[in-house]
């Protein structure tokens, strides 16, 4: 699927582009990023990353020096992490949630750096490396300076490593501190800079998937309803459902969730983490009859 396919999102970049440089670019820029972020989940990630680093582009031209130029550049850097992310170029995340990370500290913007630094915390986490994804963690979290920001960094990069590590005890210490926090928060904030309730349960379910699978599919079903079906949230909730289902044995309830991310997702707006999950049911079932429509589905 080609850009063009989706012509209100590359009016977006066009209209920066048409504006010339100058601050009255960067104003329209910082919009942009208002756009993206809000929408975020409803393009195809490679469609939405080509748009996203052709706008950024429009404004690194060697001489775009501006506090307010680098700070755009910071929060686009930082969805085009996320971009690369969902699209499985865990190199190119890195490096673009670096630079996000690096321009929220320079410029003193704390809420992205401290959102960049959790998305690294994540993506590292993805890659098996639990304890520097705990450090990143630590990190992320001198920048929470509010009760949404705080439940955020606990339930994204702080439950998933200490399951995957097996730590029960701190496990359980940092869902009551997540729960605390979401608690008190006095908002939410949906788009990809925010955070939900939806959002909330869906960490909390994955967390608990292999420690308590009937606990996970209670969290995992309260994030499927409070999201639209088909959307990215919905798809990574229902495959974490999934494997809470085949965790519990019911291999029947685990294929035919798997199943229905596939048929109410494009193959190309699947995100490559929800693809992820959905690969790792596979594995939970273990070869069970079941699974043979799943796995051809999958590899096709």
């Amino acid at each position: 699927m080609q850009p063009d396919a989706h012509p209100d999102l590359t009016a977006v970049a066009d209209g920066v582009a048409l504006n010339g440089p100058g601050t009255g670019a960067v104003d329209l820029a910082e919009r942009a990023v208002e756009f993206y972020a809000a929408r975020y989940g409803g393009y195809p990630p490679r469609v939405l990353a080509a748009e996203v680093a052709r706008c950024r582009s429009l404004l690194i031209d060697g001489s775009a020096t501006s506090t307010d130029t680098r700070r755009v550049v910071g929060w686009l850097s930082g969805l085009l992490g996320s971009l690369a992310h969902h699209t499985g170029d865990v190199p190119a995340s890195l490096i673009h949630f670096g630079t996000a990370v690096r321009v929220g500290e320079d410029l003193g913007e704390r809420r992205l750096a401290g959102w960049a630094l959790g998305a690294q915390s994540m993506v590292t986490m993805s890659q098996g490396r639990h304890t520097e994804a705990l450090e990143l963690a630590d990190q992320a979290a001198e920048f929470a300076d509010d009760e949404l920001r705080r439940a955020q960094i606990t339930a994204w990069c702080r439950l998933r490593p200490l399951a995957a590590l097996g730590d029960r005890p701190r496990l359980d210490e940092a869902i009551a501190e997540a729960r605390r926090h979401m608690d008190a928060a006095d908002r939410e904030e949906p788009g990809r800079f925010g955070f939900d309730r939806a959002e909330f349960h869906q960490h909390l379910a994955e967390a608990l998937v292999g420690h308590d699978p009937a606990e996970a599919a209670r969290h995992a079903g309260t994030s499927i309803r409070l999201k639209r079906v088909g959307s990215p949230g919905w798809a990574a909730a229902t495959a974490i459902l999934a494997r809470a289902h085949a965790a519990a044995r019911d291999a029947g309830s685990a294929v035919a969730l798997g199943m229905s991310v596939l048929e109410a997702v494009l193959a190309g707006s699947l995100r490559a983490n929800t693809r992820s999950r959905l690969f790792r049911l596979v594995e939970d079932l273990d070869g069970h009859p079941a699974a043979g429509e799943l796995t051809d589905a999958l590899g096709a």
